[in-house]
Order: structure tokens, then C-alpha cells, then sequence
């Protein structure tokens, strides 16, 4: 009788200890959801210029978890401007248990080129993708198909980490780029692309924290025609955070940019972003931010654009409400504002801003 009961005890202890590691297979659900109100009188758009305007809604499907103690998965499937919906991105993370420390990524994801890319827009505290970053990645940021292993190494007081990935490449090919290839189609690349990322970071005072990154990435096309792409770039940061109400963060990057053209001539591009965003009272951010770039393709070409913006989390973590105002400049254009309100809500533990 005592063997049974110690049996059963044993039994009820195994099964007891299994739910925590059953729990950990079903993932985190989320979604987020951007609406926004703008107007502006940017002649280009003369049908909205001046105008109440609703944007269309956009929406964020958040699924993450981890898989065993070792490694996780994410996926988020983005619907944008009413567009059907689509795959943005979908990796897996190898966190611990590899030789050297190392952590490995596979999947499509927003590379960590800089600060900025690998952070979802409705986690800025603007509104809008910073010029340059938009000019030489594109509307959707640096997303691509990648293998990424990184290192931490040791560097005394600094915490340092470098990584590096082969890429599928398609990230950097735009229409421009197809358009100038002579297949005109961006299945025109053949080659593998590369990035490589290398960022430290140190306390520089018991509430302040300094962080410094140098970044790149290539690929190529068309090797008949020698078309070719590099981004690189560097990017700094400073916070300030005595507590959990009050913080004040300075960021900034720059990003410089080579294509080669048919007939072997090249194009060397810059541009740039830097912002202060003030935080206090935990619910309520101010700031401001100035950007500049030259063109892809064309470095005669340039635009800057500064801008204030503020936000509100009426109920924290659960919602927040942006207003944003900025002067664009165009090259050989009139200038033109532009005001947006967005409302940013998550429903599931992704939320729209780390508290």
C-alpha cells in the first residue's frame, strides 16, 4: 500500500513539473492596431492637400514563443494601406546551448542595421520612417531572408557584440535597380548578400548609458552589368533614466550609400537622422527630430524634413495616441507640413512602447 501511494506521489510530482514546460509550447498572441488622421498641402497630392484624411488601418499579427529553453520563434503578419496580408516576418532564434556563446538567427526578419530598423514603426516615438532609411531600404526598412550569427566578446566594462549574415539579397534590389538592369526584373540578382554589424554599449554614470554601432550590408546583381549596392552606416545613443518615470534619450545615425550604375560609373550617397525624445511623468513623451538624405541613385538630388512630435498613454501598455508636425524640403520643390494623429492599441503582451 505504501508502494502505491509513494508511486502515485511520484506520478502526481512528474505531471505537476510537466505543465510549466506545456505552457511554454503555446505562444503569445497579439495584435496591434495603427490609425491615423493626417492633412498637409504638399501639391504633389493635390486630392488630400489641405484636407480631414483618414488613413487606412493597419494591423500587426504578433506571434511568438519559445520552443524549449533553448530557442524561440516569431512571425508577424502585417496588413498595410488595405493591402491583403502578408508575411513581414518569420525566423527562429537559437539563444543559448551553441559553441562560443554564439546565438543564431534564421528566417525573414528587419536586419540590425542601426538602431532603428529592427524596431516596428508603431514602437517609434515618431510617426514616420526616417528619410534616409526609407531611401535606401525602402518603404518596408531592410527586411530580408537571412542566416545570422552572433558573438559577444569581451571588452572590460563595455558590452560589446558583433554579428554577421548571408542574405537571399532581395533587399536591396528596387525597381530602379531592375529598372537599370538589362532584364529590367528583380530576379536579375544571382549572388548571396552580406551584413555584418558590430555595437557597444557602457554605463557612463549610475542612470546613464551610452551605446555606439558601426553596420553594413551588400549585395549584388547582375554581375554582366556590374550593378551593385553597399549601405553602411554608424549610430550612437545616449539615455538617461533616473526612474521609471522620467527618461531622456538622444539617437542618431549616419548612412552612406554606393551603387554602381551600368557602364561602371557610381553613385555615393549620404544621409542622416538625429532625435531627442524627452519622457515624463511615465505616460507623456515630447521630442524632436531632424532628417536628411541625398538621392539612391542620384546624389544631386536631397530632401530634409524636421519635425516635433508628442504622445500620450492614457491607459499604459494597452494604447497610445501620437501627434506629429514636420516641414519636408524637397530639392528644387516647394516646401510643404504635414499633421498626424495616430492611435497605436495592442491586444495580447506585444505592446506599442516599452514602459
Amino acid at each position: 500500500m505504501v508502494k502505491r501511494i509513494l508511486i502515485l506521489y511520484i506520478f502526481s510530482l512528474l505531471m505537476l513539473a510537466s505543465l510549466p514546460a506545456q505552457t511554454r509550447l503555446n505562444p503569445d498572441i497579439s495584435l496591434v492596431g495603427d490609425m491615423r488622421v493626417f492633412s498637409h498641402n504638399d501639391t504633389e497630392i493635390q486630392a488630400e492637400s489641405e484636407k480631414f484624411n483618414l488613413a487606412a488601418p493597419r494591423a500587426e499579427l504578433v506571434i511568438a514563443g519559445y520552443l524549449n529553453p533553448y530557442a524561440r520563434a516569431d512571425a508577424v503578419v502585417a496588413w498595410e494601406e488595405g493591402n491583403n496580408a502578408a508575411i513581414e516576418e518569420v525566423y527562429a532564434s537559437i539563444l543559448r546551448g551553441l559553441p562560443l556563446n554564439m546565438n543564431l538567427r534564421v528566417g525573414k526578419y528587419r536586419l540590425e542595421f542601426g538602431r532603428l530598423n529592427p524596431v516596428h514603426p508603431h514602437a517609434y516615438s515618431f510617426i514616420y520612417l526616417p528619410l534616409p532609411h526609407e531611401e535606401f531600404f525602402g518603404e518596408e526598412g531592410l527586411n530580408d531572408v537571412a542566416i545570422r550569427p552572433s558573438f559577444l566578446i569581451p571588452t572590460g566594462n563595455f558590452y560589446t557584440e558583433v554579428m554577421g549574415a548571408v542574405l537571399k539579397g532581395d533587399a536591396l534590389l528596387s525597381e530602379e535597380d531592375a529598372a537599370a538592369s538589362d532584364t529590367g526584373s528583380t530576379s536579375a540578382r544571382i549572388k548571396p548578400g552580406f551584413f555584418g554589424r558590430i555595437t557597444t554599449s557602457t554605463a557612463v554614470s549610475e542612470f546613464a548609458e551610452f551605446s555606439l554601432g558601426m553596420s553594413f550590408v551588400t549585395s549584388h546583381y547582375d554581375p554582366g552589368q556590374q550593378l551593385r549596392a553597399w549601405i553602411y552606416g554608424f549610430d550612437l545613443k545616449y539615455k538617461w533614466k533616473p526612474n521609471r518615470n522620467t527618461s531622456l534619450t538622444l539617437e542618431g545615425e549616419g548612412l552612406g550609400n554606393r551603387r554602381e550604375k551600368i557602364g561602371g560609373s557610381t553613385n555615393t550617397s549620404y544621409g542622416g537622422y538625429g532625435y531627442i525624445d524627452y519622457r515624463f511623468r511615465q505616460k507623456y513623451n515630447l521630442g524632436s527630430i531632424f532628417e536628411y538624405t541625398q538621392g539612391k541613385l542620384d546624389n544631386h538630388e536631397h530632401t530634409w524634413r524636421s519635425g516635433l512630435f508628442v504622445g500620450f498613454a492614457p491607459i499604459e501598455e494597452t494604447s497610445l495616441v501620437r501627434l506629429v508636425g514636420d516641414w519636408t524640403k524637397p530639392k528644387d520643390a516647394d516646401g510643404f507640413w504635414t499633421v498626424t494623429l495616430q492611435l497605436v492599441f495592442s491586444l495580447g503582451p506585444h505592446q506599442p512602447h516599452n514602459f
